[in-house]
């Protein structure tokens, strides 16, 4: 069982990280427009962005298993953030700002693995649903601090005060990980089943989870470009479009806590496919949308994917051997950034070429697919890493 003291401490890293990405994450598009982007470019710039936390996922799980050292990384990331997240503001030409948004997307994500890394090391078998879902309310949370703050910061002072603002907050992360306890995770000996041990793979039904991964996600990214361009081009003013966001992340936030205890006591898979047809329907909503209701209901509907980011590591944990941990971990969390890279380096120029509502469609039947392919694998028992794909 997990530490009461371990658990609130990594809900505080958390929750810094996750306040200060959806303060500039939904604003940045508008942003780099501003400093003279198109939209195919600042898609590209997402994109950018996005290969960045790609690379910090997967950099963090690497040296979390090869140093074993992940409260010393998470300290380190968070004083590196300070500096890096200031300079944002700073900038004059786009290209600066894609820099340094490069750097501070790295460190995001490496902070983000390393949390969750240090959760499925200390949660109980038990217990991982609930544990996982507690820090998943993060995101809507965040989402739901940094929407209301971010636009009135901006309408207020601007954008280098946005990142002044966001810079400062990241020296709570490295002080509050002061309080977290590390574990070092041995490797498997070799000997009898040592055989085995050097074989396994992450299984066939681990890898179909990441595909459906990759292509929800992907598409519900596609409304965090397009929905501030969008009601950018409708007029509505930052605080509006940040705002929007959260009304999804208030509305969403006791969900990852729920399904996290549900899926402890049913089948996580069915859980991610009902998060998964939510943020269809948000798509689908979105392609209609022209007043703020509608952006509204919309966002709520699109929450549905981050809800199963409380379900996703626990459903991981049950696929893999306990030695595999820190791989699977980081893979999990690299299909979000993945898919967002993916989505980004695109989706600009197909609101170009069909416009964003024919677009916006386009993800929801991608979304539709994601559903497909996680009720193929549903049957996979917990514990059965390489079970096969019925």
């Amino acid at each position: 069982m997990m530490a009461k003291k371990q658990l609130v401490a990594l809900f505080a890293c958390a929750l810094v990280g996750w306040t200060i990405m959806q303060s500039l994450l939904n604003l940045l598009p508008v942003y780099a427009v501003h400093l003279g982007a198109d939209q195919a470019l600042a898609g590209n710039f997402l994109a950018l962005a996005f290969v960045a936390l790609t690379a910090g996922t997967l950099a963090a799980g690497w040296l979390s298993d090869k140093l074993q050292r992940r409260k010393s990384m998470l300290i380190l990331v968070g004083l590196l953030n300070v500096p890096a997240t200031w300079l944002m503001g700073q900038a004059t030409e786009f290209w600066q700002l894609a820099l340094l948004t490069v750097i501070v997307y790295f460190l995001i994500s490496f902070g983000f693995t390393t949390i969750n890394i240090l959760a499925g090391l200390f949660a109980g078998s038990s217990e991982r649903g609930k544990i996982f879902g507690i820090l998943a309310i993060n995101a809507s949370l965040g989402a739901l601090i940094g929407g209301l703050v971010s636009g009135m910061i901006v309408d207020r002072w601007g954008y280098p005060s946005l990142f002044l603002a966001a810079s400062l907050c990241w020296v709570l992360q490295p002080f509050i990980a002061l309080f977290l306890q590390d574990k070092a995770i041995s490797e498997a000996r070799p000997g009898v089943g040592s055989i085995r041990s050097e074989n396994q793979t992450l299984g066939k039904t681990f890898y179909v989870f990441m595909l459906a991964n990759l292509i929800a996600f992907g598409a519900s990214f596609m409304a965090v470009l397009g929905r501030p361009l969008l009601m950018d081009q409708l007029r509505f003013d930052t605080a509006a479009i940040s705002g929007v966001v959260a009304l999804g992340g208030a509305v969403s936030m006791p969900l990852p806590l729920l399904l996290g205890w549900l899926s402890d006591r049913m089948n996580r898979y069915w859980l991610i496919i009902a998060c998964f047809l939510g943020s269809a329907i948000g798509l689908a909503v979105l392609a209609k949308s022209l007043s703020l209701w509608h952006f509204g209901a919309s966002a709520i509907l699109l929450s549905g994917v981050g809800v199963s980011l409380g379900i996703g590591p626990a459903l991981v944990m049950d696929l893999v051997p306990p030695e595999k941990l820190g791989r699977a971990l980081s893979w999990y969390n690299f299909s979000p950034p993945m898919s967002g890279m993916l989505c980004f380096a695109f989706v600009g120029y197909a609101f170009q070429g069909f416009g964003m509502r024919a677009t916006f469609i386009g993800g929801a039947l991608l979304t539709l697919i994601a559903i497909a392919l996680v009720i193929r694998i549903q049957g996979a028992r917990p514990g059965s890493y390489d079970s096969p794909i019925v």
